[in-house]
């Protein structure tokens, strides 16, 4: 019926007027700046404060839409689901201090059980490729903590990141999910990669039986394509994704050989220092006093982690040798000597395979790092909401 048709258009209309007009603010928003950094004389801290104008109106706007096109029996799409808080840690300093303490739980946890490089990656993987584009539904919002019996192959990776959070929360309430993407990329920093920006203030989910399976689901039946296209992402990512859990396992196996055999230090030297205990909490790191005799001592103190961040990731990054984070495990699959199923699926598929190519050249370990950076942070952003909660 043409002219009912029309009559509920202008119902549609007048409606979402209403709404706009009950929720119009009378202040304008405030601006948060794009970037803010810490420095000091041997290192830096960097992090990135995004625009929080958004608020709790535009909350309203998209309840009073969603409602209305609900009882008019119109399909509704879901609206991004993982909430971010750029306030949620307080101000500049409070948040560098809560980056500083987040990094220095993983490095110290990398460092003395390397195997879990790899693992926490997984994890942020299968937290975050939950979301789906056509719904708008799922994304890294840590619902995988309340899943964990799902995932008993991530469960020592899961443990760690629900010990770190306890031990945190005894100086700040802090999310499983900002957790879980700064594991991720300390994991990457901490074998040699870039130094990655990840947007503080994710608000965990808490609605875990309605998040969707994760795409990671397909991955482990060697589909990757098919694990980050239904979250929007194509086969750049799925070549950046294998590429980077590659390089991760080889490192991690070589700081395991490194730390199997590495040789007490010197109590005579100077920088074979004794133990700080508690410092790191749980874990208290080996400290290379020289990299070349593969002699190790214990950790040097507190001001080689909270003010000299780049300093303590190549430290424990030399652990890895020459096994340190790059394009390695793509250069073996170009060249026929990776033989896992993730790889040789990638090889398959006409797209894929020309990335693998590309990025599997030895000369293009720098674009491989830069691209898997840039794919780690769309990873750990998927289902962003600009609205907090």
């Amino acid at each position: 019926d043409p002219h009912a048709s029309m009559l509920r258009t202008v119902a549609i209309f007048a409606a979402l007027a209403a709404a706009e007009a009950f929720v119009t603010p009378t202040l304008s928003p405030v601006n948060v700046p794009s970037v803010r950094s810490m420095k000091n004389s041997r290192a830096a801290t960097t992090m990135q404060l995004r625009d929080s104008s958004t608020t709790r109106r535009d909350a309203l706007k998209l309840a009073a839409g969603a409602a209305l096109f609900s009882s008019l029996g119109l399909p509704v799409k879901t609206d991004a689901t993982v909430f971010f808080d750029t306030e949620r840690y307080g101000d500049k300093e409070l948040k560098v201090a809560f980056i500083n303490k987040v990094k220095q739980q993983f490095r110290a946890l990398y460092e003395k059980k390397p195997e879990l490089l790899p693992m926490v990656v997984r994890v942020a993987m299968t937290d975050c490729l939950t979301f789906d584009k056509a719904s708008g539904a799922g994304g890294g919002d840590g619902t995988i903590m309340s899943r964990k019996d799902q995932y008993p192959e991530l469960k020592p990776a899961l443990d760690e990141i629900a010990r770190i959070q306890e031990e945190l929360k005894r100086q700040i309430e802090v999310s499983a999910s900002d957790i879980i993407a700064f594991g991720g990329s300390v994991a990457l920093e901490a074998t040699g990669g870039p130094r990655l920006i990840i947007q503080l203030g994710r608000a965990d989910g808490k609605k875990p039986a309605e998040t969707p399976v994760s795409g990671m689901d397909t991955w482990n039946k060697g589909d990757a394509l098919a694990a980050v296209e239904r979250s929007g992402m194509g086969p750049k990512e799925a070549v950046l994704f294998a590429g980077m859990l590659g390089s991760l396992e080889t490192a991690s196996v070589a700081m395991r050989e490194a730390i199997k055999n590495k040789v007490e230090c010197d109590p005579s030297d100077p920088d074979c220092t004794s133990e700080e205990e508690g410092y790191y909490g749980l874990y208290s790191p080996v400290t290379i006093v020289s990299e070349t005799k593969k002699e190790f001592g214990k950790n040097r103190g507190a001001s080689a982690v909270n003010s000299n961040v780049g300093f303590d990731s190549a430290r424990i990054a030399g652990l890895a040798g020459d096994a340190k984070f790059s394009n390695s495990y793509l250069i073996d699959l170009a060249s026929g000597k990776a033989s896992d199923a993730v790889g040789q699926a990638l090889l398959a598929n006409k797209e894929t395979n020309a990335l693998v190519m590309e990025y599997g050249k030895k000369g293009n370990n720098r674009k491989f790092q830069k691209d898997a950076e840039s794919a780690f942070v769309s990873l750990v952003e998927l289902g962003r909401s600009n609205t907090s909660r």
